[in-house]
């Protein structure tokens, strides 16, 4: 890396409303529905921040829906770590990976929430 040139590794989400149109009962979980969620940063990893946020501090969730996603989140949340990691330690392989593995996790959470009958906010 140069003195004045430096290099970053970095993920972002390429188009944020892909998010709602992949992950919609997620999405209305972490910010509502779309039009209040057009005034947020919306991403994948802003996803798992805002389902981890409302999983810890949210008092609109019911309390069975926080049960069963609890093991859920976290997994996510250690995903989101590793990125992180692997991002500052540049490591492009290694977050391209880690990007499948979430967006994996993210798929197999929001079956599940489909499956269940939660009275969602």
């Amino acid at each position: 890396m140069g003195k004045v040139l430096q290099i970053r590794v970095s993920a972002t989400t390429y188009d944020p409303d892909e998010v709602y149109r992949q992950w919609p009962a997620l999405s209305r979980l972490s910010w509502g529905e779309k039009h209040y969620a057009d005034l947020k940063v919306v991403g994948v990893r802003e996803l798992v921040a805002a389902l981890e946020d409302k999983w810890k501090f949210g008092e609109d969730w019911p309390q069975d829906l926080k049960n069963s996603l609890a093991k859920d989140v976290g997994a996510l949340r250690e995903l989101d770590r590793r990125l992180e990691d692997a991002l500052a330690d540049r490591q492009a392989d290694a977050a391209d990976r880690i990007t499948y593995e979430l967006e994996d996790a993210l798929d197999e959470l929001e079956g599940l929430v489909k499956k269940q009958t939660f009275l969602t906010p």
